[in-house]
């Protein structure tokens, strides 16, 4: 297995980068390659099982934005045929929507492959706990952001929100699902917070495992946060 984590320079808030940690302690044998901004990405010329994308500044998203162009019909191909599970969180998920939406109206061209596009509210910064719904599985996590999306097509959004918001505050869906390609604003950082999940994403790269790292302890720190969740919930009800 070889996972790429792209731009860990500048794509490295809200501890999310302890995602890849966590997968390289559930399977030691993969290589993880950590591409930075003047390397030509992997995935480009060689397979790849996964690639890895996380939050980062506004200022960053714009560079990161340059480089991730001249890969686009790469990018595009990869997601269309599932060769590779790709995985953006926090605001790397509007990197792949039509555009994204400056305070002061200047549309910045995104990659195109989804159909959202982002808004920016700087400096209104949005924060939620989350309470997400996925086929058989409920998460947790929380969003902190200066943007909302829009433009999700219900048939490809990846969560239904139980509680919280979504990709925007009118919203009761959350993230984008294309084959292989799992885009959302949550963090916390959701592999680690949601050891369903982390099954379900390892499953996908075909690398099922009965037993993730630490599992009894963070299913532990799973369930304590899911009743907090739950029990915020009642409390503004």
């Amino acid at each position: 297995m070889k996972i790429e984590v792209l731009y860990p320079e500048v794509c490295c808030l809200y501890g999310d980068k302890s995602n890849m940690d966590y997968l390289k302690l559930c399977m030691p044998e993969c290589e993880m390659v950590y591409t930075s901004l003047t390397d030509e990405p992997r995935f480009v010329y060689e397979p790849v099982d996964m690639i890895y994308l996380c939050s980062m500044s506004e200022r960053s998203q714009e560079l990161v934005l340059e480089r991730l162009m001249n890969y686009r019909n790469v990018l595009r191909l990869l997601i269309d045929e599932q060769r590779c599970v790709i995985l953006a969180v926090g605001n790397a998920m509007e990197l792949f929507g039509t555009y994204i939406q400056k305070e002061d109206g200047e549309k910045i061209e995104a990659l195109g492959i989804t159909s959202t596009y982002a808004v920016r509210q700087k400096p209104k910064r949005f924060n939620s706990l989350t309470l997400l719904e996925m086929d058989d599985m409920t998460l947790v996590g929380y969003t902190t952001r200066f943007s909302h999306s829009y433009g999700l097509e219900k048939q490809d959004a990846l969560f239904r929100v139980v509680r919280g918001s979504g990709i925007n505050p009118e919203c009761d869906l959350e993230g984008v699902r294309k084959g292989k390609f799992f885009a959302t604003y949550t963090v916390g950082p959701i592999l680690v917070s949601n050891p369903d999940f982390t099954h379900f994403i390892l499953s996908q790269m075909g690398a099922e495992t009965e037993s993730l790292a630490f599992e009894k302890e963070a299913r532990e720190a799973y369930e304590l946060r899911l009743k907090d969740i739950r029990a915020a919930r009642e409390l503004l009800q």
